[in-house]
């Protein structure tokens, strides 16, 4: 299960104030991490994943490869919940031509089989961006606060800019994780973000 809050912004000040805010840096269980992200998304030719709300990620982090599928999204002001499913993968040659036999041990592969109806995958949509992130452990909850700036390369040739905030629950108790995100919010006068990537992608 993955639950976030998506926020837009603007430019790089919010988040440097982040990294400078006294609360935050009480809680903060490391310095910032800088991670390359190299994201594709994979989908049948009619789209079967797309139709079912369901997403196929294969997504480069630094050097690591993971794969992940997402589900059941429920967004409501500006939080995400859905079901998440991620494995790691080694194999280049998989990363660039994968199937739902990954997942053949998880509960992920009755959704993904069910929706392709063994339909072969092909890449639809691609992402570039970098993250800076840090996790927060304020004795009740963990999270991660991380800012996402890169491009879209959309379905239909156009590339759209990102530039968001997101907040995630790792662990914890959910309403302070809320009364975290809602602090930050105030403090930095953050714009709810209703869409995922993917969604901006095929709007």
């Amino acid at each position: 299960m993955e639950t976030e809050f998506k926020y837009r912004l603007k430019d790089e000040s919010v988040f440097n104030s982040m990294l400078k805010d006294a609360e935050l840096r009480r809680n903060r269980t490391e310095d910032a991490e800088i991670i390359e992200m190299k994201a594709a998304y994979f989908d049948t030719e009619f789209q079967d994943l797309r139709h079912r709300g369901v997403a196929y990620r294969i997504r480069k982090e630094n050097e690591r490869i993971n794969a992940t599928v997402k589900w059941d999204l429920d967004v409501f002001d500006g939080m995400y919940v859905r079901e998440e499913i991620n494995l790691v993968v080694n194999d280049e040659a998989f990363a660039d031509d994968p199937d739902i036999e990954l997942f053949v041990s998880s509960s992920a592969y009755d959704v993904l089989s069910e929706a392709t109806q063994g339909r072969k995958l092909v890449k639809n949509v691609e992402m570039e961006y970098t993250r800076r992130q840090f996790l927060v452990d304020t004795g009740k909850s963990l999270s991660c606060i991380s800012e996402d700036q890169g491009v879209i390369h959309c379905l239909d040739g156009h590339d759209e800019p990102i530039f968001e905030l997101e907040i995630e629950w790792y662990h914890g108790d959910e309403e302070d994780y809320k009364e975290l995100a809602s602090r930050i919010q105030k403090q930095y006068g953050l714009e709810i973000e209703d869409r995922s990537k993917l969604q901006r992608a095929f709007s």
